[in-house]
């Protein structure tokens, strides 16, 4: 797993021995922060208005990976997953809302989810949240699931993308992980150590897989629902007319759904009408077109037209509010000097 690694270390700050990586990092600009995550073409859009604020830590142990990464914006991600691994994601914390994977809200205390390697990363994260992700080779975790004879562990399992274990399952991965982020931190060196490698692997593995329910006893992973997949069909759509006009009455009509059906699902997975989380996606539209463009020869007034801001007053104060800077500082800023690590 790959991260590009900027050049200042107000951002980053990283630690490599034999067997383990540790790379920890704060990031003030969400597209910093996507364009960091260079192991896949992920999409991140802030929800949430005001200044963004991230903290990232990975650490690899052998061929294990775990990361943790805090927000205090509501944000939007999706994109692919990372060959060759499963990924098990937890809810390490959530306030002023819950996560939401492929529509489905996440309980802290009972839930896995993000395995099935042939769909997509898509979540939503609240207002104030951090997550976990344990990174396993599938060749680890088929070895170790025969192993345990937990054969039930196949292909229509990990397909199901979501998995609820008793909560004092959950406490023991997550005390567990709770060291490994200690150590990771505060003791470095420990990680060096040969036995580490194999001493981890023997026994977080394990201790995943057993707290899996035997499928047949397991509560049954609820089916996406049509609400679901009509704000799936409805995102498809907005980020279509980015750039063109849409009302909601003109989105609700394209889809065959009532208006309601549509401001009633955005507002339980978003938080926000399907209107404002337009809004929302071409201000985020905006803000990068500004990082690409050429002070000189960029007009702020311009851009902002293009993607249906026509006032440019309302225009910046909501631009603002959105990101804790005014566009003009947007497209002054010189990007930051980076270098592959």
């Amino acid at each position: 797993m790959s991260f590009k690694a900027a050049n200042s270390s107000q951002y980053l700050d990283q630690y490599t021995a034999e067997s383990s990586k540790i790379i920890s990092g704060r990031f003030t600009d969400v597209d910093e922060f996507t364009e960091f995550l260079t192991y896949s073409q992920m999409e991140i859009i802030q929800l949430s208005r005001g200044s963004f604020q991230s903290e990232f830590l990975a650490t690899q142990i052998g061929d294990l990976y775990f990361t943790r990464i805090s927000a205090n914006q509501s944000v939007q991600v999706r994109g692919p997953k990372q060959q060759g691994y499963l990924t098990f994601a937890l809810v390490w914390e959530a306030k002023g809302g819950h996560f939401y994977g492929h529509g489905q809200p996440l309980c802290p205390q009972t839930d896995l989810n993000g395995f099935d390697r042939q769909r997509e990363t898509g979540f939503v994260t609240p207002q104030v949240g951090m997550m976990v992700d344990i990174f396993i080779p599938v060749g680890i975790f088929e070895a170790c699931a025969n192993h345990l004879q937990r054969y039930d562990l196949d292909d229509r399992f990990l397909a199901k993308n979501h998995v609820s274990i008793l909560p004092d399952r959950i406490g023991e991965i997550k005390d567990y992980l709770r060291e490994l982020f200690w150590l990771a931190q505060h003791q470095p060196d420990w990680l060096k150590q040969p036995h580490v490698q194999q001493l981890v692997a023997n026994d977080l593995v394990p201790l995943v897989i057993q707290a899996i329910p035997i499928q047949g006893s397991a509560t049954p992973t609820l089916k996406p629902s049509r609400r679901r997949k009509l704000i799936a069909q409805a995102e498809q759509e907005i980020v279509a007319h980015l750039e063109k006009p849409l009302t909601l009455k003109e989105l609700a009509k394209r889809l065959g759904s009532s208006s309601s059906a549509l401001s009633y699902g955005f507002q339980e997975l978003f938080g926000m009408s399907p209107m404002r989380y337009l809004k929302v996606r071409r201000l985020n539209a905006v803000r990068r077109c500004l990082k690409a463009s050429d002070p000189d020869s960029c007009s702020v007034e311009i851009l902002a037209n293009q993607f249906g801001f026509w006032n440019g007053g309302h225009f910046a104060r909501d631009y603002r509010v959105m990101f804790g800077e005014l566009p003009s500082k947007t497209l002054q800023r010189k990007p930051e000097v980076r270098q592959e690590s």
